[in-house]
């Protein structure tokens, strides 16, 4: 009996092997054998975080559609981007993102994959797209450039500290992502809280960002199996599931002896803050925005005042939001700007000449309080970011969305380069090879050319379509909310660096580099050398770095 069902078992899977391989409708769309069978060849490749590798040579291999999953297909293409991410009408977010959800659902055994989950403010893993756009509405002001612009001068004043402590390591090499990661939390405790971790200080992140990115490659894994996830919710989340999950995939790891998060700190800050404003008047501006303190958490506490809709539960998730989804998407922005900088030394040169021009009076001449306002002041320094973001941004994994039903009784499927990509299947584009694409960013898009970027080295039609069709930030209307405060901490702390040392940059071999959902430049390493002008003239460099 036993030999009968373990040959049942083994017809039954070859024949669903078969089925995929040869009758399915995706059986047509090219990629690796094994992938078209089981979702396993998929989890082992982003266990082994070789996302950066696919992304070079799957679509180089096979073309712009590759099926990756039974039921899962990677895009290459400017057609597919605009209709994968239209701002108006794009594709949901695909199941993968259950893995991601901060609050776990209701359940209910005897409906077991429907999930009721609570409004909560959880951005990054809302599917309901009405009550997200009603969020991200809500939030807007806040968010906004201008707004952001405001924080510039508590930004210099992180900046001026990680430059002095910099400087006390005279040239030494340090772990690039530690250091961003440093400058990230630093700079995201001022903004939001008007408060430091003291990272400056220890000259350590503690470990936080090496377990954070673990816990990634974790969180990258289990995502790929939805029904073990949903499993994991009735089973009160975090149990049982997820530890065998993680045991069987060896997905476990070990944080530094010295380990220490700094979540706990800021949500007794934000719930102490928060706690206390609420207990106020509206009219006393002082207690709302904290003890006089002009921060971000101020100002979303101002919102719930003024705007009911802002519940108190958004407001506390908004809160905290700022450092969990911020913290590791900046330090990674962060991370690949120095390492491509300070690892190409002609560019490093042309960067240390225009952010060191100084006026008159021998101040700088650049107060950089946003990206496009450096894209005016600095054009340079700003196109060798946004090219180093391009080449190593902070998602490694395809954006997935599933494919909707037709809108209409009669209409034909959506076809996409002569195949057909019927309802329910999982689609996205994976940020490193859509950033590759040379039909998008050129012949030499491989390579690091910050001029592409530039007017007077870049067709105006392909800048147009570079800015369009990217996900550095995202895609359609799911673009990430922070994006103006990280982008004004990234332009700044380049400057800032550049302005104050000759940074020399080593970077990983790319079959090193690990990817995975989050990306980040593991291994990077740098080191910050005073200015030689300096040195030798005796002077003090210039402290604020704005």
């Amino acid at each position: 009996m036993l030999v009968l069902l373990l040959l049942g078992i083994l017809v039954v899977v070859t024949a669903s092997s078969m089925h995929r391989l040869f009758a399915q409708t995706l059986s047509s769309i090219p990629g690796p054998r094994l992938a078209a069978v089981s979702r396993l060849w998929y989890a082992y490749q982003v266990r082994n975080g070789r996302l950066l590798q696919l992304a070079t040579t799957l679509h180089q291999r096979y073309g712009p559609v590759v099926r990756v999953a039974p039921n899962e297909v990677w895009l290459n293409s400017p057609e597919a981007f605009k209709i994968i991410y239209n701002p108006s009408h794009g594709f949901d977010k695909s199941d993968f993102y259950l893995c991601t959800v901060l609050f776990h659902p209701e359940t209910d055994w005897r409906r077991p994959f429907h999930l009721a989950f609570p409004d909560t403010l959880d951005l990054l893993s809302e599917r309901d797209m009405k009550r997200y756009r009603q969020q991200r509405r809500l939030i807007g002001p806040v968010y906004h450039e201008t707004n952001m612009s405001k924080f510039a001068a508590v930004i210099d004043g992180v900046l001026s500290k990680a430059v002095a402590e910099l400087k006390s390591l005279d040239g030494a090499e340090v772990d690039l992502k530690e250091w961003m990661h440093i400058v990230a939390v630093e700079c995201l405790g001022a903004v939001v809280l008007s408060w430091s971790p003291g990272f400056l200080k220890a000259h350590s992140d503690f470990g936080s960002s090496s377990a954070g990115y673990y816990n990634w490659r974790r969180k990258s894994v289990f995502g790929l199996f939805p029904a073990f996830v949903i499993a994991d919710f009735h089973s009160g989340g975090g149990g049982f599931v997820l530890k065998a999950f993680t045991h069987i995939w060896r997905l476990a790891y070990e944080t530094r002896k010295d380990f220490k998060s700094f979540f706990p700190a800021v949500s007794t800050r934000i719930s102490a803050r928060v706690r206390k404003a609420l207990k106020v008047k509206a009219q006393d501006p002082v207690v709302v925005s904290g003890k006089g303190k002009s921060d971000l958490l101020g100002d979303l506490i101002d919102l719930h005042r003024a705007k009911p809709d802002f519940q108190e539960t958004y407001l506390r998730r908004m809160a905290v939001t700022n450092f969990g989804a911020g913290h590791e998407t900046m330090c990674s922005a962060l991370t690949a700007a120095m390492a491509m900088i300070g690892s190409h030394p002609e560019v490093m040169q042309t960067i240390a000449k225009e952010v060191r021009a100084v006026n008159d009076k021998g101040k700088p001449k650049h107060n950089i309080t946003s990206a496009r306002d450096a894209a005016t002041k600095i054009p340079f320094t700003a196109a060798s970011i946004k090219e180093a973001q391009r080449l190593h941004p902070a998602i490694g994994m395809s954006l997935s969305r599933v494919v909707p039903p037709p809108a209409n009784p009669g209409d034909l499927p959506l076809e996409l380069h002569g195949h057909i990509l019927p309802p329910g299947t999982v689609v996205g584009c994976s940020p490193p090879a859509l950033h590759r694409n040379p039909d998008i960013f050129g012949k030499d898009a491989d390579f690091y050319k910050p001029g592409r970027w530039l007017d007077e080295e870049c067709d105006p039609a392909q800048r147009r379509m570079m800015e369009r069709i990217n996900l550095t930030w995202g895609g359609g209307a799911r673009t990430c909310p922070g994006r103006y405060l990280a982008e004004l901490v990234v332009y700044k702390t380049v400057v800032a660096l550049v302005r104050n040392f000759d940074v020399e940059a080593t970077m990983p071999a790319d079959k090193d580099i690990h990817y995975y959902f989050l990306a980040m430049l593991e291994g990077a390493k740098a080191c910050f050398h005073i200015r030689k002008d300096e040195k030798e003239s005796g002077s003090e460099p210039d402290s604020e770095p704005d």
